[in-house]
C-alpha cells in the first residue's frame, strides 16, 4: 500500500510515454540534477586547503548528471516502441508518441525563451537578445551563431530532440525484426554512429584542445546520441525479460555494479583532471572515456528497477529525490541564468562566507523555488492536457484498428 509520502507525490506526477511509472527513476533523476546545479552553482579557491580542493574536484564532476538524463530518457522513451514491437514486428511506432514529447519539453522551454530574452533585453538594453531568442527557440542558435546565449543548459534540449525525432526512424528501419535482434542492432548503431562522428570531428594532430572548441564538437549531432544507447539497450532488456521479471530479481544487485562504477568514474574525473588538465584541455581518449564511463555507470543504476525492495531502490526511491526528480527539467532550465545573475549582482567573496553563501545558496533555493511553482502551475497542466489529447488519439487509432481487423 503506498505511504502517506507517496500519495502525497501522485499529484504532482504525470503518467510518462511509457504508461507506468518508476519512483526508482524519480530519485535518479532527482540525484542527476542536484550534480548539475552543484556543479554551476559552487566554486573554490584553487589556494584552499585540500579538503576543499577535494570537494572542488568531487563537484567538478556533476556535468555527469545530464548523461544520467541521456540514459534515462533512452530507457523510458524507447519503452512503449519495445512493447509495440513485442506484439508486432512490423510496429514502429506509437500512437500520441509525439504529442507526449512536445507536452513535456515545449512549455516550460518556451516559457523560459520568452523570459530571458525579455529579461536580458532590458537588462543589458541590447535588443540583439531577441535574435538570441528567436534562434534558441527554433533550434539553431548552434548553426546562426548570434554571440549572445540565454542558456548554456539549451544545447541539451537539442541533443534531446534529435533523439526523439530518430528514435522511430530507427524502428522504421528494424521493421520486422524480433525484439532482440532490434535491441542489438539499434545499440550498435547508436554507440558506432557517434564515436565515429566524434573521430571524424577532431582535428588531426591536434591531441587536446581548448574547452569550449572540444564542447563545440562534441555536442554537434549526432556525437551525443551514444548516450541514448545505453538506455535503448536496457529499455529492450527489460521488455525482452517481462514475462520472468518476477523472477530475475537478483538482477537487481547490478544497480550497486553502477553505484561502484559511478564513484570510480567521479574518482578518475577527479584524479586526471588535475594531472592532465581534463577540465581545461580534453583530448580526443579523455572524451571517449567520460562518454562511456558515466552512461556505462547509469545503465547498471537502471537495474535496481528489477529489485523494488533492495536498499538501492529504496533510496533512491525516497520523497525527497523523488520530489526534486519530478521538478528537475524545470529547475534544470531555471537554475543557470539565476545562478549568473547573482554572481553578476554580488561582488566576489574574497573568503567572505556570507557574501559566498549569498552568491550559492540563493540563486539555488530561488530557482528551485520558482520551478515548484512554474511545474506545479504551468507545465504540469500542460502536460496533462497533452497526454490526454495523445491517449484519445490512442483509442481512437486502436479502434481504428480493431474495425480494420474486422
Amino acid at each position: 500500500m503506498p505511504t502517506g509520502h507517496k500519495l502525497s507525490l501522485e499529484r504532482w506526477g504525470s503518467k510518462n510515454s511509457s504508461g507506468r511509472h518508476f519512483d526508482l527513476l524519480d530519485g535518479i533523476r532527482g540525484s542527476a540534477i542536484l550534480m548539475v546545479v552543484a556543479f554551476h552553482a559552487f566554486y573554490f579557491n584553487p589556494q584552499s586547503g585540500s579538503a576543499l580542493i577535494l570537494l572542488d574536484g568531487l563537484l567538478g564532476g556533476g556535468w555527469m548528471g545530464v548523461p544520467v538524463f541521456f540514459v534515462l530518457s533512452g530507457f523510458l522513451i524507447s519503452e512503449p516502441f519495445f512493447r509495440q514491437r513485442k506484439k508486432n514486428e512490423d510496429s514502429w511506432h506509437v500512437s500520441g508518441y509525439a504529442l507526449r514529447r512536445m507536452g513535456k519539453i515545449m512549455p516550460p522551454f518556451y516559457l523560459s525563451v520568452v523570459v530571458l530574452t525579455i529579461f536580458y533585453s532590458i537588462h543589458f538594453s541590447n535588443l540583439a537578445y531577441l535574435k538570441s531568442g528567436f534562434l534558441s527557440a527554433i533550434g539553431l542558435l548552434d548553426l546562426i551563431p548570434s554571440g549572445l546565449r540565454l542558456n548554456g543548459s539549451y544545447w541539451s534540449l537539442v541533443v534531446e530532440t534529435q533523439f526523439y525525432v530518430i528514435l522511430p526512424l530507427l524502428f522504421l528501419l528494424t521493421k520486422g525484426f524480433k525484439i532482440n535482434k532490434t535491441t542489438g542492432l539499434l545499440f550498435f548503431l547508436l554507440l558506432l554512429i557517434p564515436f565515429i562522428a566524434r573521430q571524424l570531428s577532431w582535428p588531426v594532430g591536434s591531441p587536446t584542445l581548448p574547452e569550449a572548441t572540444a564542447f563545440s564538437l562534441v555536442a554537434r549531432f549526432p556525437c551525443q546520441l551514444d548516450y541514448f544507447a545505453f538506455g535503448v539497450l536496457f529499455s529492450g532488456l527489460f521488455t525482452s525479460l517481462e514475462p520472468v521479471r518476477d523472477k530475475v530479481g537478483s538482477l537487481g544487485s547490478l544497480g550497486y555494479a553502477g553505484v561502484a562504477l559511478f564513484g570510480l568514474t567521479l574518482w578518475l574525473w577527479m584524479s586526471w583532471s588535475r594531472q592532465f588538465n581534463l577540465h581545461s584541455s580534453p583530448s580526443c581518449w579523455s572524451t571517449e572515456i567520460f562518454h562511456f564511463l558515466p552512461a556505462t555507470s547509469a545503465f547498471f543504476l537502471l537495474f535496481f528497477v528489477f529489485d523494488p525492495a533492495s536498499f538501492g531502490n529504496r533510496f533512491l526511491s525516497c520523497s525527497p529525490l523523488r520530489f526534486i526528480g519530478i521538478i528537475s527539467y524545470e529547475w534544470f532550465l531555471l537554475h543557470q541564468p539565476v545562478i549568473f545573475f547573482f554572481k553578476e549582482l554580488l561582488p566576489k567573496s574574497n573568503g567572505n562566507l556570507i557574501i559566498y553563501s549569498l552568491r550559492t545558496f540563493m540563486p539555488l533555493a530561488l530557482s528551485f523555488g520558482l520551478s515548484v511553482l512554474i511545474y506545479h502551475f504551468f507545465s504540469l497542466p500542460l502536460l496533462n492536457w497533452f497526454r490526454k489529447k495523445a491517449h484519445q488519439r490512442s483509442v481512437v487509432e486502436n479502434n481504428e484498428n480493431e474495425a480494420a481487423k474486422c
